[in-house]
């Protein structure tokens, strides 16, 4: 029991001083771990060895970590995420799979090596992806959405070949086929047991526990840990119950409290599993390894994005948003690392490929962080020679100037800018809506409004746009850099056109002032000021609150794009 004492303060003590420098680089912590546990693992210091307790705090961080992901797996994930989400995240998927394999393939491996090796190098880390989203405010871009979007899908393709892999017995093995239907028998029960407690038990047992959090978390640790041995039981991973555990609470009105909940101690054990990971790392393994290190790492972080670009062309994106969606996936993910883990467990693969996998995860998820945190000094840099690459002819939507004179040209028809056009059309302005969503362009012109498909930052496109009947000028792209372009280029072809646009951040109001806006929009700002106005005006009178309710709800619909 010292023992173990001994090893936990140390491991953590160095991990926090690892971490810490990980920050001052601007790393994710996942690196920090990683490299704490080579440290500390036979490699170097052999503080942890092999087989040491501290292995059982990684199979708990694992099954928290699916097990939260599960909760955000709702049954109609997919219909949430939209047709372009699910559309790039099953092309990224089988794009990247077919020619990872042939890669692992001429590495000289086998089929079932690399089946397996391709489709886990083919995930990106959908923890590191949003948090970096956030920090930069960028979670309600366009590229954001979509990003978002087909992390989603990923995690539900992973959660499937989860399933696969859990018949318990290597691919290709004689038994396999045997196993497989044994598998799917087992699966049909699982399914139909899943879908009673969604249905009829959930909603309601819930209930009993939600007036307490305390009672409310160890319900959902009961969940979690009582599916996992169910399905230990029954021979599938206890990883798999505890991922679906997580899809059946998320149909619980206290999804997020519980995930809330949960997310402390998920992130707890999970230091542990990129500790475990790393004491794993022999270098004689990656030694032996080399040119698969060399040839992922290589493809992650320059095949991936530039598969990724060709999808998101294919679908008439802009360059730029296909460029940053194509810097997203420029790293593997945990799932990765798990999925390899597990099919070493199961024997489809041979445990020398852990450490290679692992060095590759170190490679890919230290460059690709500063790839999405200076997506645009980057973009700036390589846009003219890919537009050499990906010319615009043929992928993009009609791009020519509708013939109309209009007022007001509004950028940007997603959510408020939903608004701004019933509101243009109801005050009878002769306005141009421009927006780089074809998704949005094909509903404007469902809705017969005048709509051109293109970039706020676009030069040449506002060398066209800006005539002398423009009076005003909206943007509701949240973008720092596009507004300060716009606002550039505006205020030296055509000084007198108001320009209104919008910015998250205090700092961001104060620069695009300076570059010449007239007004800045604000979200938060106008949110206080519409609740200190909406106390004078209401009062305490329930009537009126009630007419108010009722007319958000209508707007509500803009909140979903074009209404």
């Amino acid at each position: 029991m010292n023992e173990v004492f001994f090893q936990l303060g140390a491991t953590l003590g160095l991990a926090l001083l690892i971490s810490w420098l990980m920050k001052i680089l601007k790393q994710p912590l996942i690196i920090g771990y990683i490299i704490t546990g080579i440290i500390v693992g036979p490699a170097v210091s052999g503080i942890v060895t092999r087989g040491s307790q501290l292995e059982a705090f990684s199979h708990l961080g694992i099954a928290l970590l699916l097990f939260i992901v599960g909760l955000g797996l709702k049954p109609n994930v997919i219909k949430e995420v939209g047709r372009v989400a699910f559309i790039t995240g099953i092309a990224q998927i089988v794009v990247t799979t077919v020619v990872g394999f042939f890669i692992v393939k001429a590495l000289g491996f086998n089929a079932v090596i690399s089946l397996y090796l391709s489709f886990a190098f083919a995930l990106s880390s959908t923890i590191i992806i949003l948090r970096l989203l956030f920090d930069k405010q960028e979670q309600d871009t366009l590229y954001g959405r979509i990003t978002i979007g087909f992390l989603l899908v990923q995690d539900v393709a992973a959660m499937l070949f989860f399933i696969v892999m859990s018949a318990g017995v290597s691919i290709g093995s004689e038994e396999f086929v045997s196993m497989a239907l044994l598998l799917l028998v087992k699966l049909a029960l699982v399914v139909f047991g899943i879908f009673i407690l969604i249905r009829y038990v959930v909603p309601h047992i819930d209930k009993l526990f939600a007036d307490s959090k305390e009672m409310l978390f160890v319900f959902a640790l009961g969940v979690c840990f009582v599916m996992a041995s169910i399905f230990y039981l029954l021979g599938f991973p206890v990883e798999l119950g505890a991922l679906l555990a997580g899809v059946i609470l998320s149909v619980s009105p206290y999804q997020r409290e519980i995930g809330h909940r949960m997310q402390s101690l998920r992130d707890f054990f999970l230091i542990f599993f990129f500790i475990i990971l790393g004491t794993n790392v022999q270098l004689v393994d990656v030694q032996n390894n080399w040119p698969l290190v060399i040839a992922f790492s290589l493809f992650i972080l320059i095949g991936n994005p530039l598969l990724m670009i060709l999808i998101m062309r294919s679908l008439r994106y802009t360059l730029k948003v296909s460029f940053f969606s194509g810097l997203t996936v420029a790293q593997i993910s945990e799932f990765s690392l798990i999925i390899i883990g597990l099919g070493i467990g199961l024997g489809s693969l041979p445990k020398e490929l852990l450490a290679p996998a692992t060095v590759v995860g170190i490679i890919t998820i230290a460059i690709s962080s500063y790839y999405i945190t200076y997506n645009n000094q980057i973009y700036n840099f390589v846009k003219r020679p890919l537009r050499m690459i990906f010319s615009d002819e043929g992928t993009l939507l009609e791009k020519k100037e509708k013939a109309i004179e209009y007022e007001a040209i509004l950028f940007g028809a997603h959510r408020l800018g939903g608004g701004m056009v019933e509101e243009m059309r109801k005050q009878k302005i002769k306005f141009l809506t421009v927006d780089h969503d074809p998704v949005v362009i094909e509903e404007l012109i469902k809705k017969k409004v005048a709509c051109l498909y293109g970039s706020a930052d676009d030069s040449d496109l506002l060398d066209d746009l800006l005539k002398p009947s423009v009076k005003l000028i909206v943007s509701t792209v949240p973008e720092l850099d596009v507004n300060l372009a716009l606002l550039n280029k505006v205020n030296k072809r055509h000084g007198k056109i108001n320009i209104l646009c919008v910015a998250n951040h205090r700092f961001q109001a104060e620069k695009l002032y300076e570059a010449g806006a007239d007004y800045v929009i604000m979200p938060h700002y106008l949110g206080r000021r519409f609740m200190v106005e909406l106390l004078r005006t209401n009062k305490l009178n329930q009537n009126k609150y009630k007419t108010e309710r009722k007319r958000h709800q209508s707007d509500l619909a803009y909140l979903n794009g074009v209404k």
